[in-house]
């Protein structure tokens, strides 16, 4: 037999018997259900919540599910933090390197409050994840997240919600609800989901309050209602639900301040961002060295860097919009510009604060994680927040983009 027989032949075999079910058949086949991660984030959450306060409900995600502490990147500030989550970059690297920043290029300061920066993708490098699932055909949706506002490489999520502080936790995860009960070609596969509660109650009353308690229990209730409707829906066992933190939150009183003005005449400045506990210091021409002079080693719980001495480890050098001179105070510490901001604002300073070094233990976040994808019941030691975005990555299905993190690092936490 020729060669070109025999193959004929062997094609002839595999049509009768290699072809698979009828066409009917595979038309009327159900499709393999896709896997979905619901990211929801308790702002301010410290880590030694979880046992100082009743959190029945996130205790149920550790039970069935993974714990773990959680390093936030420096500084311990909301909007990198988020940011560093969702795209795997410290913020040197991502570009949100303070909740209020400057900008030398666009000669524009950035700030968390001001909608119309916010929404400027021109501010926010790197690849987040829902631009990730987007482009690789699935489907992402934000009931608030920093950076989901913004066009960020022409993308945003397909469902997104401007931020309004005013809407109740019930509606928000009734809205994610909803998304996840589309039609499968409409569903989100990447869901985001944020509470302020905690947050907000630790800067108002300190960590060790009544009123952080009572929040704990606040966003404890919503987490369970979103856990519940999923059982409800028969997505349970389905969807991977991810609890984490951006930050921890450190108790200050007005009678722990350091001024920047009882050191350096402030008309050295051009201009000062950032915030307590954290400023960013750009003098005017010419006087950076007055400025660093006039800082350096003047008070024991004050830190003051130039750009380029700034630790290693907090990897917080490589960005235009960082400052030339840093200053940072220690934990119970606040920062303040002028001595007179704390006598005529002293509540300013009272309760709570974060921004420190990372690796103190009063900014340490949580991980939280429970679904098919996690094992039971595991405690998992620390590990940083810029390993997050390839975890969820993988988790989804998608190829992720060039990040910071490494698949490695959470490796532990999967089946």
């Amino acid at each position: 037999m020729s060669r070109r027989r025999l193959f004929g032949a062997i094609a002839g075999i595999c049509a009768l018997g290699c072809a698979g079910p009828p066409a009917t058949e595979r038309a009327n086949a159900t499709p393999e259900p896709r896997p979905i991660v619901v990211l929801v984030s308790l702002d301010g959450f410290r880590y030694d919540y979880l046992d100082r306060y009743p959190s029945p409900n996130l205790h149920r995600i550790i039970a069935a599910g993974v714990r773990a502490p959680l390093v936030a990147a420096f500084p311990t500030k909301t909007f990198p933090n988020h940011y560093t989550i969702v795209t795997g970059l410290f913020p040197e690297h991502h570009g949100i390197v303070e909740n209020t920043m400057y900008d030398p290029v666009f000669d524009a300061q950035f700030g968390i409050s001001d909608t119309v920066a916010v929404a400027d993708a021109r501010w926010w490098g790197g690849e987040p994840l829902w631009v990730t699932a987007q482009r690789q055909g699935r489907i992402a949706a934000s009931f608030f997240w920093p950076g989901s506002e913004a066009a960020i490489e022409g993308v945003r999520p397909r469902y997104w919600e401007h931020y309004d502080h005013r809407v109740p936790n019930a509606a928000r995860v009734q809205r994610v609800l909803d998304w996840l009960a589309l039609p499968q070609d409409r569903r989100p596969a990447f869901v985001m989901l944020y509470f302020s509660d905690v947050d907000n109650a630790g800067h108002e009353s300190g960590p060790d309050s009544p009123e952080v308690r009572a929040a704990v229990l606040r966003v404890d209730s919503a987490v369970g209602m979103l856990l519940d409707g999923l059982g409800r829906a028969g997505l349970d066992s389905r969807v991977d639900v991810v609890v984490v933190s951006d930050h921890g939150m450190s108790p200050v009183t007005p009678d722990s301040v350091v001024a920047i003005d009882d050191y350096l005449p402030l008309d050295l400045l051009a201009r000062s961002v950032g915030g307590n506990p954290l400023l960013g210091l750009w003098p005017r021409p010419g006087m950076e060295d007055s400025v660093y002079r006039s800082l350096r080693g003047k008070h024991p719980h004050l830190a003051v860097w130039r750009k380029a001495e700034v630790p290693e480890r907090f990897r917080y050098r490589d960005n235009r919009r960082i400052a030339p001179i840093l200053a940072l105070a220690d934990p119970g510490w606040s920062l303040a510009l002028r001595r007179a901001d704390v006598a005529q604002h002293p509540d300013r300073f009272r309760g709570g604060a974060h921004g420190y070094d990372d690796t103190v233990s009063v900014m340490r976040a949580i991980f939280l994680g429970e679904g098919p994808a996690f094992r039971r019941g595991v405690v998992a030691p620390a590990f940083r927040n810029i390993h997050i975005y390839d975890l969820l990555a993988k988790i989804i299905g998608l190829v992720p983009a060039p990040n910071d993190g490494s698949p490695d690092s959470t490796v532990l936490l999967l089946r």
